[in-house]
């Protein structure tokens, strides 16, 4: 997508109608199988469309091939679960564009504050938002920022480890600054979050597992030199679900939904007022004609785990105007060392939680809770890097406050929920045909990406967004394996 550099004028405000999604959605049916939402010990009709034929309007009786067979999915050797809603160091996973917000308001957030205090972080970057390569952008925008103020050898405390901060904290020590860091958490990295464990052959991420647009940045490069192994990854859907077994013709499925939803977001750039992207579809009457279940199976798999939110929460105006086009990788060898590498050498203090900043024109307090005693460090500057979560919590004090604009644009920008569920078999139980697996019209664990063909090992990721994972995080984690293993069994059921 073009035009970042002018999404705020008055007369160009409208999201690009056929771009909401970094994937591809108008599929090929030569590279699909789906299997059922609904197995035969399932009885809720999750699934179910308006006319009853289990394909959508555009299946037809033939649409659907049913597949049988009762194989119990066994149960899994190691299981990691990420739940980021209810982790206090972040409250959730990356930014978007809600109802009311717009690209103006990273920018607010993103201002210095009297040359003493400066910020950075996905959340700041109007370019590309909620990804590694954008929070690195910001780093490297905030030390400039810095730069162009302080004097050589000025003393710079970064708050935050993850990928923004350790970015300034690199170039500013680069420069000749005093620089240290503190961290909340015990280790580096902040939302990228690598698991190095023998219970698994390869890292696993908790956070970022993706570097997106990969010919636009330099992260694609940076991986390389690492030696961090990483792996081109196609997003096309390559199975979808209904509630009688597979969907022999997709691209007949979900034919239109684009279309719509472009044309709602158009029927909604010319109302006074922002609404929900999901009020732009039902408002405009542009998803009359489609199957319910298609349209819900492109916001649950286009929208919801691409943004963390659901079409009810995406401004129809501002939501889809961020982000570079192009190739991703997934990162398989460890996204951590990319931080790790920028902060080495530097003076990092983990479990070192910032509570509060106090600023005049002499320089900056940071009070840090260290070793159970709170510690003040009397520098000259502060770069605030945590995230949009940790903002809206006003879990760090300011003094003086913060003003109206940066506090309007905290609240307004959307901080969106993505959470993961890793499962590492003994042996694969599934075959290879496809990497994306999906169920439409599920209540669970409803996305999976088989991993077992770019990793070699037999090993499943599942995927959930919104308010659906704001729900399961109240599971616990046996609660959350038995309802995967019920999702799974529906792929089984149906000949995976």
């Amino acid at each position: 997508m073009s035009g970042h550099e002018d999404v705020a004028g008055p007369d160009s405000r409208r999201s690009d109608p056929h771009r909401f999604d970094r994937r591809t959605l108008v599929v090929g049916a030569a590279a699909l199988a789906v299997a059922a939402a609904c197995s035969s010990e399932s009885t809720d009709g999750a699934g179910d469309d308006s006319d009853g034929d289990g394909a959508g309007d555009g299946g037809g009786e033939d649409a659907v091939v049913t597949s049988g067979g009762a194989r119990s999915v066994p149960r899994p050797v190691a299981v990691v679960r990420t739940s980021w809603s209810t982790d206090p160091l972040a409250f959730g996973s990356y930014s978007f564009l809600a109802v009311g917000a717009d690209p103006e308001m990273r920018s607010r957030l993103a201002a210095p504050i009297d040359g003493r205090v400066f910020v950075a972080g996905e959340a700041t970057d109007r370019a590309d938002p909620a990804t590694v390569h954008g929070a690195l952008a910001s780093g490297e925008r905030v030390a400039a920022e810095v730069a162009a103020v302080a004097e050589p050898g000025e003393h710079v405390v970064v708050v935050g480890a993850g990928a923004s901060g350790a970015h300034a904290a690199r170039l500013l020590a680069d420069a000749g600054y005093v620089v240290t860091v503190v961290e909340a958490r015990d280790r580096v990295g902040g939302r990228i979050g690598t698991v190095r464990s023998a219970d698994w052959p390869f890292p696993v991420e908790l956070g970022a597992s993706w570097a997106h647009a990969i010919g636009t940045n330099d992260l694609a490069a940076t991986l390389e030199r690492l030696g961090v192994a990483a792996v081109p990854f196609d997003y096309e859907p390559s199975a979808l679900a209904a509630d009688r077994g597979r969907i022999a013709d997709v691209e007949a499925f979900v034919d239109g939904v684009e279309d719509a939803i472009g044309e709602a977001i158009e029927w909604a750039d010319d109302l006074d007022t922002d609404v929900a992207l999901a009020e732009a579809v039902v408002g405009s009457g542009a998803a009359a004609d489609l199957d319910p279940a298609a349209l819900q199976y492109v916001y649950d798999s286009a929208i919801t785990t691409e943004y963390g939110a659901d079409p009810d929460e995406m401004s129809a105006w501002w939501g889809f105007v961020e982000g570079s086009d192009g190739d991703d990788l997934l990162v398989t060898g460890g996204y951590a060392a990319v931080v790790e590498a920028l902060l080495h050498g530097l003076d990092v203090r983990l479990a070192a939680p910032v509570t509060s900043i106090a600023h005049d024109d002499t320089g900056v307090d940071v009070t840090v809770f260290e070793a159970g005693t709170e510690t003040v460090l009397g520098v000259d500057r502060v770069v605030v890097t945590v995230p949009l979560g940790v903002w809206k919590a006003g879990t760090v004090v300011f003094d003086p406050p913060l003003d109206d604009d940066r506090r309007g644009a905290i609240d307004a920008i959307g901080f969106g929920l993505l959470d993961k569920l890793w499962l590492r078999f003994d042996e694969r139980f599934w075959t290879d045909e496809t990497l994306m697996w999906s169920i439409v019209g599920g209540d669970g664990y409803d996305e999976w990406f088989n991993l077992a063909p770019v990793t070699g090992e037999p090993v499943l990721l599942a995927l959930v967004g919104g308010a659906r994972a704001r729900a399961l995080a109240s599971l616990t984690d046996d609660e959350a394996v038995e309802l995967a293993l019920a999702s799974l069994q529906r792929f089984v059921d149906a000949g995976w």
